[in-house]
Parts: C-alpha cells; structure tokens; sequence
C-alpha cells in the first residue's frame, strides 16, 4: 500500500458521505452507496484503523444487518452503508485533521513535517503544488536555523535566544502565517560555509533579537515565517557590511604590520652590523694614541708601520660591511615598494593609507641609508687621521 493510499481512500469516503455529522465520539458519520471503488476505499479506511471494523447495511431507511468490512462484497451494493470515520488520526507521516490551524498547534508537526495531510473542514487533501503545503515543509528548515543559534534547548517547543537581550521563540503559527511564499536557500548555503563561521551565527542571533523583539513569544515564528524573505534580506545585508568591514580591517592589519616588519627589518641593516663593528672605530683611534716619533729602520717605526696596516685592515672591514648593508637596503626597498603598490592596486579605498606607510617606510630606509654612508665617511676621516699622524711621526724624527 502507497504511504498515501489512505488519505487518498479517506478523501474518497469523504466525499461521498451523505447526512455527514460528527459524533461526540470525534468521528463523522454518514451513509454511502457501495460500488467497488467505495468499497475498496472503506477496506483501505478499515485496514489503517480510520474507520470501524463493521458496518451497518440500510435499504429503504431500514436498517438491515451489521457486517465486518472486510466481508462486505458485490453481494451487498443493492445497500446503504453506514459507516464512522476518525476525524483525527497520524500515523507515518500522515494526518488528518480539522485545518492547518490545527495541524501547526503542534510543534513536532512543524520540526518533523507530515507527508501529506487532509482537512476535513474545507475536503482538502494537501498537494505538492499548494503554496500552504509548499510553505509548510520549508519550516523545518527555519527550526533548523534557528537551533543552531539558540540556547540548549529544555523544551520541545521553545527555544531562546541571547544577543544583549534574550527573546523566547515558540514554535506555534497559523496557515495566514504560510501564504507567502519564501526560501531558505540562501540562508542555508550562507551557513554551510565554514568561512566566518562564528561571525555568522553572531550575524543570525543579532538580526533574529532585532526582527522579533517587539513581538510576543506565541507570535514571534509566525511573524518571522510571514516575514522570513524580509528577514533575509536584512541578514544578508549585515553580513555584506561584516564582509566588506572584515576585508577592510584584514588589508589594514596587514599593511600595518608589513610596516612594521619592513622598518624593522631596515633598522636592522645598520643596527646589526653597527653592534659587529662599533668597537673598530674607536679602536683605530686609540691607535693615534699608541704612534711615537722615531727613525726610520728603529723599533718604534717598525711599531708605528704595523699600527697603520692594522688600521688599514680595520678601515677596509669596516667600509666592507657597511657598504655590503646598501644592497640589503636596495632589495628591501624593492620588495616592500611592489608589495605596497599591489595592495594600493587592490584596494582603491585604502590606497592613500597604504601609499603614507610606504612613504613612513621610505623614510627610515633613506635614514638608514644616511647612516651606513655616514659611518663609512667617519671610518675614512679617522683612518686618514691616523695616517696623517703616521707621516708626522716619521718625517719629524
């Protein structure tokens, strides 16, 4: 049997039903006229407990024998059936009830929807095609949203929310709540993805404490699946500005901190070698200290002559090391100018800041740059000094 064969049998016995009434049993009666179709429809009703297992036979108004359902047969069509049908009943995804009032009161029907459903207010026997049914299997899909955003939940129908303020959700609506139609696609691709996760669900609590706080607790869901396409729009707008405001803070993070990287690593191109050789210098100065007046071929021109090749030895380390600083200076440059230009290509908005900390970059490089050419020309005018003491202290003697 096809999971809605008895619905379909139900709707069919339904139909047909004359001097319908509803018992204080929960049940409608009334009388059909059999023929085969009916027949297998009130089988079908009796073999998913929709209806009793026997039925009154009637003909000319009078009631004529009692007989099991799955006995009656051809022989029996000459007659008017009494029949009693349920006029509540779930079972496998199936139901019947009174309307879709009704059927949304309970929140298991709305977290694990029905398959197909029958009202006998209006003889309705939900299709794929009705926009109220359509509506109707996407709320899950809403609850599902929802709990993924909410407190642990303490109840079956109720979930709540924290974001500055709490707000209370009961999974209650009314059909009014289903006649437009909405979709939780994009919501739900935006949430599969990992990127921002925790910023997407921030995003969510935020925009549902905001769409629902002014309304009551039994009315919020209905409001929000009323509303949900507007509800949409407005979260997807916040996460565009948390996009565009992250992609925005995440290019300014990483200029400032290549600033810094980059300034560092130009200090260091003086810093490093200056430690390496600071005492050279002044060692070269004490060696003036260190030359005496004496004849050429005597102990102390000998001294004086090793003193100078010391001195020019020293020079040449040092001039060496600082001068080899100016190539690292030049391929950082090179290398922090075509990072800052792509950035600034990249992002038009942000283009003058990055450009000002190129141009704070520029000005420690030049500084930097000053500094080796400067420590180069003191190692020469001390060296020169030195020399100059060495001639003197020859020629005098």
């Amino acid at each position: 049997m096809a999971t809605n064969d008895a619905l379909t049998a139900y709707a069919a016995i339904f139909k047909l039903l004359r001097n319908r009434t509803l018992t204080d049993d929960d049940e409608f009666r009334g009388t059909i006229s059999l023929n085969s179709e009916a027949l297998n429809s009130l089988k079908t009703l009796q073999q998913s407990q929709l209806c009793n297992s026997s039925a009154d036979l009637y003909k000319s108004g009078r009631r004529v024998t009692s007989v099991p359902i799955e006995n009656i047969d051809s022989s029996h069509f000459d007659y008017d059936c009494l029949v009693f049908i349920s006029s509540n009943w779930e079972r496998g995804g199936l139901y019947v009830g009174r309307n879709w009032d009704s059927l949304l009161k309970s929140p298991a029907r709305i977290l694990n929807p029905i398959k197909q459903a029958f009202f006998t207010e209006t003889s309705e026997l939900t299709s794929e095609d009705n926009i109220y049914f359509q509506n109707y299997l996407k709320l899950s899909n809403v609850c599902k949203l929802i709990d993924k955003v909410a407190l642990p939940s303490t109840g079956s129908n109720t979930r709540t929310i924290v974001f500055e303020r709490d707000i209370t959700i009961s999974y209650t609506l009314k059909q009014s709540d289903l006649e437009h139609t909405f979709s939780t696609e994009a919501l739900d691709r935006l949430l599969q993805e990992d990127i921002h996760h925790e910023a997407k669900t921030a995003l969510v609590r935020e925009a549902l404490v905001k769409f629902l706080r002014d309304k009551g607790t039994n009315k919020r869901f209905g409001y929000l699946i009323s509303h949900f396409n507007a509800f949409t729009s407005d979260l997807m707008l916040s996460y565009q500005s948390y996009v565009e405001q992250y992609t925005f803070d995440k290019v300014r993070k990483e200029y400032q901190e290549k600033q810094t990287e980059y300034i560092q690593k130009i200090n260091e191109t003086y810093s490093d070698i200056g430690a390496k050789v600071l005492a050279i210098p002044a060692g070269l100065w004490l060696a003036v200290f260190k030359l005496e007046e004496a004849p050429i071929a005597s102990f102390g021109f000998m001294k004086n002559l090793i003193i100078l090749v010391l001195c020019v030895l020293c020079m040449f380390y040092v001039v060496f090391h600082f001068s080899g600083q100016f190539s690292v200076l030049q391929s950082l440059k090179t290398e922090y100018s075509s990072l800052f230009d792509r950035l600034a290509a990249e992002h038009d908005d942000e283009s003058e800041q990055i450009q000002t900390s190129k141009g704070c970059i520029d000005s420690h490089a030049c500084w930097a740059w000053w500094k080796l050419a400067l420590s180069n020309l003191a190692t020469i005018v001390v060296f020169v000094m030195v020399l100059t003491l060495s001639w003197f202290s020859v020629t005098v003697s």
